[in-house]
């Protein structure tokens, strides 16, 4: 059922295989909605969603996580470690392929954030196709330090994280009453302020960026902020907080094939428990 709620999807690279657990969920119970918007790993899942690929957001990177054309440390001083652009390419007879027809074909709207790198400001990319498309995934999950700048549309942009992390005040503005987010942190997880090293950092490798980099130190506390903005409304009533029901322990760009795999189960067995409840939300 396509029910006129927003759907918002937090990023955290491979921890977003708890996100890719609880879509398929939504999908095995064939709840759908109107807006479905996402940050980094959760915009990769919420396009998945939207083209209903149930498991080719998990099957990537269980199956193919090893192999050097996705992910390589090699390419570190490259600033390439993970290869957005294999996930858009033909891998052969195991590979799902995104189904760009299906995208254009659902009644939901999609919406990938990403972060102008020029104005240090958000960016939104709603219902791209095409290399429009590609180009918001891409900038919306490149990670600053291990990432160029991906041009898009409207400039050169980075992950959406890190002026945006959770945008339920997207689907505010959007118009939603109805808004279901989805975290990769636990209820209890809040950001502890940038030390002085990453400090030095922004302000060394984005020097001709400042807005940029004033906006990636400022993230924790941003972070923080609307952690506890989405507690107070959760506690009213107005939004639907799922987020993991222990501290994910699994690494940004993880190897263990193990843990991968069973974040996303958790992800889908905690789905599992909170659809009856999430369905009395959408509905009443």
């Amino acid at each position: 059922m396509l029910y006129n709620a927003a759907l918002v999807l937090e990023g955290g690279a491979f921890r977003g295989q708890y996100t890719a657990g609880i879509v398929d969920t939504f999908l095995a119970h064939h709840i759908e909605f109107r807006s479905v918007m996402g940050v980094s790993a959760g915009s990769l899942c919420g396009v998945n969603f939207v083209s209903k690929q149930y498991g080719r957001a998990a099957n990537i990177n269980i199956n193919h996580r090893h192999d050097r054309q996705y992910i390589s440390m090699a390419r570190v001083f490259k600033k390439q470690i993970i290869n957005l652009d294999y996930l858009f390419e033909d891998h052969g007879y195991s590979w799902q392929n995104f189904n760009e027809a299906a995208y254009r074909r659902s009644a939901s709207h999609f919406t990938a954030v990403a972060t102008s790198v020029k104005t240090g400001k958000t960016v939104l990319f709603t219902d791209p196709v095409g290399e429009e498309l590609t180009n918001a995934l891409k900038a919306s999950s490149s990670m600053p330090f291990l990432s160029d700048p991906q041009e898009t549309s409207q400039g050169p942009c980075l992950d959406g994280g890190i002026t945006d992390s959770i945008p339920f005040d997207i689907a505010q503005q959007q118009g939603y009453d109805k808004i279901v987010v989805v975290r990769t942190r636990d209820v209890n997880y809040r950001k502890k302020p940038s030390s002085s090293a990453v400090k030095k950092l922004y302000n060394m490798v984005y020097k001709d960026y400042p807005e940029f980099a004033k906006a990636g130190i400022d993230r924790p506390l941003l972070y923080n902020q609307q952690i506890a903005e989405i507690n107070r409304l959760a506690r009213e009533g107005r939004i639907f907080n799922i987020a993991p029901s222990k501290p994910i322990k699994i690494k940004r760009i993880e190897g263990n094939i193990k843990k991968i795999r069973a974040l996303y189960e958790t992800g889908r067995k905690e789905g599992e428990k909170i659809v009856p409840t999430l369905v009395d939300y959408l509905t009443n």
